[in-house]
């Protein structure tokens, strides 16, 4: 079980720099012109489903038979796309435990702000594998599973993008503290 009071507590300014930097160069490998996101962006004539929350169900078809026959560097994503969604919530997760340790508020309802990136997480990967399995072919592209990756979609957005923000602000926070102690001192 996770426990958000030790996230807290172990959040420091030396994981957060190894995690960002791994991230770094995964996400200069991963999305650099040429590399396979940009690459499947193209195959798809711009959108792929996870980039649309809240989209009707037949978005899905669409975008797959844009690709046509390009699907394997959009399979190949929805794999590497696992690491890349563990290394936001690494990052977003320490950064939200700096900015609450630095408030002290590690004891308060605050803390359950650090289940956004695990949230992010488990809806990335419902969704990675639902329209991996549309775009395989072993999964059939019907109205309530679409709904399903649509739900995942939705999920992963509502909660990645304000953990994102929230972990931005985070850091500043414990930025801002951590000046505070230095002059104090």
């Amino acid at each position: 079980m996770i426990s958000f009071s030790r996230i807290i507590d172990k959040a420091s300014w030396g994981h957060f720099a190894i995690w960002f930097a791994i991230s770094a160069a995964y996400n200069w490998w991963a999305f650099r012109p040429g590399g396979i996101w940009p690459r499947v962006v193209e195959n798809a004539g711009g959108v792929v489903p996870e980039m649309k929350p809240g989209i009707p169900a037949i978005e899905p078809v669409r975008s797959l038979d844009a690709m046509g026959e390009n699907t394997g560097d959009y399979l190949l994503w929805q794999l590497l796309d696992i690491p890349y969604a563990f290394l936001n919530v690494m990052i977003v997760t320490i950064a939200i435990g700096l900015g609450l340790k630095a408030l002290k508020l590690g004891a308060t309802p605050l803390r359950f702000l650090l289940a956004l990136p695990f949230i992010y997480f488990v809806s990335e990967i419902v969704e990675n594998a639902l329209v991996a399995g549309f775009a395989s072919g072993s999964l059939p592209v019907s109205e309530p599973v679409v709904l399903v990756q649509q739900l995942a979609t939705t999920l992963k957005f509502a909660s990645g993008v304000p953990g994102m923000f929230l972990a931005l602000l985070s850091l500043a926070i414990a930025a801002i503290a951590g000046l505070i102690r230095l002059v104090r001192k």
